[in-house]
């Protein structure tokens, strides 16, 4: 624990000095993979209560960092058709707020991973584990959702999430949900002043 200790107070100095919120963003995912060992992370917002918004993608073993706006994946509707979008993992985490483990994604039938599976066809990765954690406002609101992949052991082998890993990040998030809760309302806020400038144009 003494060394989980170590990372919150790292991370919590990394966030005391950055002053740009989307870097805060994958400083948090950043560290949420560092308490777990996860190899890749990703943070969602939900976006107009209708749409979860990629803010940060990482993956270490593909050198991958991407933030919003240059993320480029599409929003991943929380409904289709008025129909919940459920067989999406980080959706269904965020409805039915729920933490979400998965063993292995290619042993999974419950969820549609195809877009993972696409990806790692592509790139030649390989997804396996996945821990999907909704993240909660000061109000107890969920505002968005963090996904951690392929958990490593001290021999940087994949392993799965455990309920060690998940008290870890349900801590952490609590401690670092300010940050998000910024984001969501400065993303408001300028959702909210292009409808003005929109409607007093027409």
């Amino acid at each position: 624990m003494s060394n989980s200790a170590s990372i919150f107070n790292q991370i919590s100095k990394k966030l005391s000095r950055e002053t740009n919120l989307q870097n805060q963003l994958e400083i948090v995912v950043d560290g949420a993979m560092d308490l777990t060992n996860a190899d890749a992370g990703t943070l969602y917002s939900i976006f107009e209560e209708k749409f979860l918004k990629f803010e940060v993608v990482l993956n270490r073993s593909l050198n991958i960092n991407k933030k919003s706006p240059e993320t480029d994946f599409p929003d991943i509707p929380l409904y289709k058709d008025n129909v919940a979008n459920a067989s999406m993992v980080v959706v269904n985490s965020v409805l039915m707020e729920k933490s979400i483990f998965i063993d292995d994604i290619y042993d999974e039938n419950q969820y549609n991973f195809s877009g993972t599976r696409a990806f790692d066809e592509k790139t030649g990765y390989q997804t396996h584990s996945v821990l999907t954690v909704p993240i909660y406002d000061f109000e107890k609101k969920i505002i968005g959702v963090i996904q951690l992949i392929n958990a490593q052991d001290n021999d940087d082998n994949i392993r799965v999430f455990n309920d060690n890993d998940l008290e870890l990040i349900n801590l952490f998030i609590m401690q670092t949900a300010f940050t998000l809760s910024s984001k969501i309302l400065i993303d408001k806020q300028k959702s909210l002043f292009k409808s003005i400038k929109v409607s007093s144009n027409v």
